[in-house]
């Protein structure tokens, strides 16, 4: 069967036609108005002011602190005090550092393993929850699924962290369970050392990364669904192709554009990863969870600044090569963007030419085996069916019918089991008195039930402060994100200025430096204009990390916006802020709404810059709040699940309500490409 390739029609950016010949310009007379048009561009003055807060965020929180961090790596910086210049020394040192090379063949296979497995899973999950929307409780169902996602991660910390607990963990509690019910063939009656053994310790920590990212990857490939044209897959079911053809012939080349943003962002970010790593096993057993990012911490705990900004630094060129590919591909549609790659693209690509080559193979194997398969597969499948109908033509029907609604419901079971196991555990173990779990008695269900760790959360701990200045941090920060990324992402899509590209390579850049890298410069920062112990940083700080894909986002959705509604207001006498805040805005409601979700939940699950900048007290957030019930290797896991309780409600509730924008927001523009 021929492959069928989605493309959604969007009118390029930058094209001419009637409608964009009508539209005035209003331009001051001059030669040097004119020069300077033909060296910025023709939009330049409204281009630069919508762009403005962006590049102010941009140079001031992560341009000068990342320039700040590779002067301090040619440096011998020991805690606050600049040594001599070392030049490139102090990357020859980590280069050959054993701990240094074990961090980085880590990372890469943690990396590897759970982007590959988030990918498997979220698709699947979006493909059954898909063929589940017209049923009564898919939304309620969507909602459950995405929950981890936006759990605060000290909250998934403190569950996998009980979860994993060989005395008294839920998973070696099920483990035995299984094994007293099933006469031991499932489960073990010993259970397992899940972090404590570092054979298994990695593995531990991939199943906690996929857990927190598969909502991430279903979310945006359900979106993706929505998007595609049902037209094709009756053409294709006309031309006789089966589910399976369909999905590789339709689903996944409409798919394309979003699988490769989805999984370029996890890479990077999973790539990145340290808080999770960092509050389950601190790097152990003996180093054997030890990323490159916990690595760059230890040297920073030993006041080794330059060594440890060197380390963070020299994983810059792998981390460049994914933000290159997603740069070109969030740059779809901008003006300019639409003409043949530049040098700098058509460069790398000729370096990953051996890499391209052996894609180029696995593809012709695969397609080789799904042949085979297909017949092998398909013969046995109708011969399995004509012998349980007996040979009936209806009954076949029904029982193919029914085989097709096992494969989606399978699936959603499974994988609503792996999402909600955990909070399972929340649930009872935040009911529990200390006794029981003191004791391991009464294991899956609280008896009796208590609220006595409610009543010291409510009454006698300060989670009332913590969650006033969560809340604050949330509002503050997802204003000015959404406001910034706004206005940046319409001059990036819509106006003709100089410099545009740059800017969007610039926006990638802030998503790929790792947060560790930043908090020494970053503190300085916030230390010169006495932010720090203020909640001022953290609405400060929280945005620049919002913006790549709030800008991918925002940016989709104004391509999907037709032109001509601007221009007839400009037509009408409104200038560019006017069209852009009465025409436009309005318009993109739902993408505004899902980027304030997106923001409402990196405020509300940040721990790294919450825990380094603010000491104080009445200035503490709920993650770092929620971490300091944790004192040395004592866990107070009542009221620790009773606060994780608390803390996900909300969220969840807020996602359930409002998951339609989400999608909605997804779906109208960027996921298109």
């Amino acid at each position: 069967m021929a492959t069928t390739t989605l493309r959604i029609p969007v009118r390029p950016a930058g094209a001419t036609g009637a409608g964009r010949d009508r539209r005035p310009v209003h331009r001051p007379a001059g030669g040097a108005a004119r020069r300077l048009r033909h060296a910025l561009g023709d939009d330049w003055a409204p281009a630069y002011l919508f762009v403005a807060p962006l590049l102010v965020l941009l140079v001031g929180l992560i341009a000068w602190p990342i320039a700040q961090a590779v002067w301090m790596s040619f440096h011998n910086v020991i805690g606050p005090r600049w040594g001599d210049f070392v030049g490139l020394r102090n990357y020859a040192v980590q280069v050959q550092d054993p701990l240094f090379q074990r961090s980085f063949v880590l990372t890469v296979l943690f990396t590897a393993e759970s982007v590959a497995v988030k990918f498997a899973v979220g698709l699947s999950a979006a493909l059954a929850l898909h063929q589940l929307r017209r049923w009564r409780f898919s939304g309620l169902l969507t909602a459950l699924i995405l929950a981890p996602f936006i759990v605060p991660e000290v909250v998934t910390a403190a569950i996998w962290r009980y979860l994993y607990n060989p005395t008294f963990g839920g998973l070696n509690a099920t483990l035995q369970a299984l094994h007293a019910l099933t006469g031991g063939l499932i489960g073990s009656v010993q259970g397992l050392p899940w972090t404590g053994d570092p054979t298994l310790a990695l593995q531990a920590m991939v199943a906690v990364n996929v857990w927190k990212g598969v909502p991430f990857f279903t979310l945006l490939a359900l979106a993706g669904l929505k998007a595609i044209d049902r037209e094709l897959y009756d053409a294709a079911a006309v031309d006789g192709a089966n589910a399976w053809q369909r999905f590789l012939h339709v689903t996944l080349p409409g798919l394309r554009y979003v699988i490769i943003v989805e999984t370029l962002f996890s890479t990077i970010s999973t790539f990145n990863t340290f808080g999770l790593v960092y509050l389950i096993t601190g790097g152990g057993p003996g180093g054997a969870t030890r990323l490159y990012a916990l690595r760059t911490y230890e040297l920073i705990g030993s006041l080794r600044y330059g060594q440890a900004v060197a380390v963070a630094m020299l994983m810059a060129p792998i981390l460049m090569l994914a933000v290159v590919f997603l740069g070109r591909y969030m740059r779809a549609g901008q003006r300019g963007a639409e003409g043949p790659p530049g040098l700098a693209f058509r460069v790398l690509l000729a370096l990953c030419g051996p890499l391209r080559l052996a894609v180029v193979l696995l593809r012709r194997t695969f397609w080789a085996l799904n042949a085979l398969g297909e017949r092998l597969v398909g013969g046995a499948g109708s011969a399995l069916l004509r012998r349980l109908s007996g040979a009936d033509a209806g009954r076949e029907r029904a029982l193919r019918r029914a085989a097709g609604a096992l494969l989606v419901a399978l699936p959603v079971a499974a994988i609503a089991l792996f999402e909600l196991y955990p909070f399972y555990w929340i649930a009872i173990t935040a009911f529990k008195t200390n006794l029981q779990v003191q004791q391991f008695s009464s294991v899956f269900w609280p008896d009796p039930w208590t609220l006595e760790h409610f009543r010291w959360l409510f009454s006698e701990s300060q989670f009332w402060t913590w969650l006033r200045n969560t809340v604050t941090v949330a509002i503050g920060a997802t204003a000015i994100g959404v406001s910034v990324s706004a206005l940046g992402a319409y001059a990036l899509v819509r106006l003709r200025w100089r410099g545009a590209g740059f800017v969007s390579t610039a926006i990638l850049l802030t998503y790929l430096m790792p947060g560790i890298m930043l908090v020494v410069p970053l503190y300085q920062v916030f230390a010169n204009l006495h932010l720090v112990n203020q909640l001022g940083s953290l609405i400060l700080a929280y945005p620049t990390f919002l913006m790549p894909f709030a800008c991918w986002l925002l940016m989709g959705y104004y391509r999907s916006i037709p032109e001509e509604l601007e221009e007839a207001a400009l037509i009408d006498g409104a200038n560019r802020f006017q069209s852009w805040y009465r025409i436009v805005l309005p318009l993109t409601l739902p993408a505004l709404m899902a980027v304030a979700l997106f923001a409402v939940t990196n405020a509300w699950n940040e721990f790294l810059f919450a825990f380094v900048f603010i000491q104080s007290n009445s200035a503490t957030t709920l993650p770092v709040g929620l971490g300091r019930l944790i004192v040395g290797d004592v866990f107070a896991w009542g009221p620790i699940m009773a606060a994780s309780l608390v803390m996900s409600i909300p969220v969840v509730a807020f996602y359930a309500f409002s998951q339609r924008f989400l999608v909605e927001g997804l779906t109208a523009g960027s996921v298109k490409g």
